[in-house]
């Protein structure tokens, strides 16, 4: 077996033989990047999508996470540090050192750092109001009719955060532009048990948030062979004498992603340190990260998406029976997401995801499922089907067409059987005392909700 040794001299030499690259004209970069990436990036078009044969919607239900932000302000920390090596690689270049381009370097020397975002950060920038803007705008084209009704149909509701508050106001923007409708948004609670239910959950918060296995499945990925070649081969590209820690690489990576997402062109000079293919294995550090920390690493993120499930079956069967929402909008976090997909069965793959090793076929990839504005739209349709009215349901994740149902909708009978038991959600699993179900006793319910778990096993009997 090739020795760790001798696979990172490989990296360097491999590095240091190769001709420059030139990021700033790259004609296929990378887009790519975690739960940094621009909505555009990846969304589809909920416009491209047509209804059902012989429905009409009669209630939305959507579930939406904060546009493009700054960083937090340990990020903000971090990255400053960082900026300081600036002046470094611009005159590592001049002395003949490193890979990068005349271009590139031209575009470091342009560069300055923004002060602002030490004073404001995780919030949101004009980037992120423009996509929850346009994504209420392309929903108000699409159905058009459900703005007509009056205003007490309509609830919308935020976490208590500058950057979901503001996406929350953009979206509202979107939705009643060029109208007499008025909206207002609940919120924002002290304690919100429905849309952000893991802040308070001291289960989550001291089993999962902040757990050794989480901190194992990190320092596990810094430790592999392929992110050890992407260090040597950025130290080796910007040419500093400086030595960079596996941490400084990555500090780099947020730095890039960051810059880039809010230019016109998605691009930042700090994105020259990489190539394509380090980027795809930077990555996956947030793959692993929110696969633990929200996904399906813990029971508990399962669960705790369960409170948004119950939310959505709820006011979808109060509509089919002539009452509940005709429009339903929270605003919240990746978190969030991530929790809800859990609940609902999305993105599962049939391995468990683990830091040492990157699968490139998994289906929980943050830069798709993650992405800044990522969302969840739930359409209810009222239909004409042999003589009859019936009710079918849509689901679309970006604006494309989920897996969860077919485009032309499940049947009502088909929604029922997947989600009614949702009804029954609670959060007294997450008191420390709850023991938790036993997963390890069958991996066909591993990673699912009890009431997840309870009716899929019905459906599989159903079905047989």
């Amino acid at each position: 077996m090739i020795s760790r040794a001798f696979f990172v001299i490989l990296s360097i030499l491999n590095a240091v033989l190769c001709d420059r690259a030139c990021y700033w004209n790259a004609e296929c970069p990378f887009q790519l990047y975690s739960t940094k990436t621009p909505y555009d990036t990846v969304r589809g078009d909920i416009r491209d999508h047509e209804l059902p044969n012989n429905c009409q919607a009669v209630s939305i239900w959507t579930l939406n996470r904060h546009g493009n932000r700054n960083p937090g302000s340990s990020v903000t920390e971090s990255i400053k540090v960082i900026a300081g090596l600036k002046d470094e690689i611009i005159q590592s270049y001049e002395a003949g050192r490193g890979q990068l381009c005349a271009q590139d370097i031209e575009n470091f020397r342009r560069w300055s750092w923004n002060e602002t975002l030490e004073t404001s950060a995780s919030f949101l920038t004009g980037t992120g109001y423009e996509e929850l803007y346009n994504i209420a705008k392309r929903l108000r084209e699409r159905y058009p009719h459900l703005l007509q009704g009056s205003e007490d149909t309509f609830y919308l509701r935020t976490t208590n955060e500058q950057r979901t508050v503001t996406s929350s106001m953009a979206f509202v923007h979107g939705l009643t532009e060029d109208s007499n409708l008025t909206l207002t948004v609940d919120g924002p609670f002290e304690r919100d048990d429905l849309i952000r239910p893991y802040e308070n959950c001291d289960k989550y918060q001291q089993d999962v948030k902040t757990s050794q296995e989480l901190q194992d499945q990190i320092d596990a990925y810094l430790s592999t062979n392929e992110y050890l070649a992407v260090q040597n081969r950025v130290q080796a590209r910007l040419g500093i004498t400086t030595q960079l820690s596996a941490e400084d690489i990555y500090s780099i990576y947020e730095i890039c992603r960051f810059y880039r997402s809010w230019t016109e062109t998605l691009q930042s000079p700090w994105c020259a340190a990489f190539t394509n293919e380090d980027l795809v294995v930077l990555e996956y550090r947030d793959d692993v990260r929110h696969y633990y920390r929200n996904g399906y690493g813990s029971w508990v993120n399962v669960n705790l998406g369960s409170t948004v499930v119950k939310n959505l079956y709820d006011n979808f069967a109060a509509v089919v029976n002539g009452t509940g929402l005709s429009w339903v909008s929270y605003f919240t976090h990746d978190t969030m997401l991530e929790m809800a997909y859990c609940a609902l069965g999305l993105y599962k793959d049939d391995f468990v995801l683990e830091g040492n090793y990157r699968n490139p076929n998994r289906k929980w990839q943050t830069s798709n499922i993650a992405c800044f504005s990522v969302n969840i739209v739930a359409v209810l349709n009222r239909c004409q089907e042999s003589g009859s009215q019936t009710h079918r349901v849509q689901f679309f994740v970006n604006e494309k067409v989920s897996d969860l149902c077919p485009f032309e909708g499940c049947t009502w009978q088909e929604f029922q059987e997947r989600y009614s038991s949702f009804s029954d959600t609670d959060l007294s699993f997450c008191s420390l005392d709850y023991r938790g179900p036993d997963l390890d006793g069958g991996a066909a319910l591993a990673g699912l909700s009890l009431m997840t778990a309870i009716a899929q096993i019905v459906l599989i009997t159903m079905f047989r």
